[in-house]
Parts: structure tokens; sequence; C-alpha cells
């Protein structure tokens, strides 16, 4: 089963993902960086974060080869509301 590696961006810094994780294929391995990208996006909401700051999640294999870059932040509702999480895009 492959490794793919999860590595956080955002403006100020890069955090590696030096474990990874085996995933069987690489939508699984979107599926989970969009899962990651959620709960990043719920963690600054809770903590009184800027959710519309755009974020990273940058998808490589075990040799360091970039396969999916994954940008993601949270959007006001149109009643302007609280922020809500926005579907995560990718560029392939």
């Amino acid at each position: 089963m492959p490794k793919f590696y999860f590595h956080y961006r955002t403006d100020d810094e890069l955090i590696p993902d030096v474990n990874g994780s085996d995933l069987p294929d690489l939508e699984a391995a979107e599926h989970n960086a969009a899962a990651l990208a959620k709960a990043i996006v719920e963690q600054a909401a809770n903590t009184g974060g800027d959710t519309r700051v755009p974020r990273s999640i940058e998808i490589t294999d075990a040799a360091g080869e970039e396969l999916l870059y994954l940008v993601f932040w949270a959007g006001p509702k149109l009643d302007d509301g609280p922020a809500t999480v926005l579907e995560p895009t990718t560029v392939h």
C-alpha cells in the first residue's frame, strides 16, 4: 500500500508530515486531505482563529513528489452569519 504525506501550509510556515499515512490510492489520500482541511478550519473557528485565511495541504509520495495540492478556507454564509466550511477544491 502506498504511503502519502500531508504537508500543511499556511502563509507563515510549512508543517511537514514526517510520518505519512498508508492509503490504497490517491483518491483515498484526497479524501483524507479534505477531512484534515475540515478539521483545521473547525479548530480555527472554535479557537477564534481567522477561518478566511487560505491554507493548503500538499500531498506527496514517499519520494517527495507532489501529487495533489488542496487549497481550503471557510467563507461567510450569504446571510453574513458565522463562517461555514466550503468544499475543498483540488488542482491535479
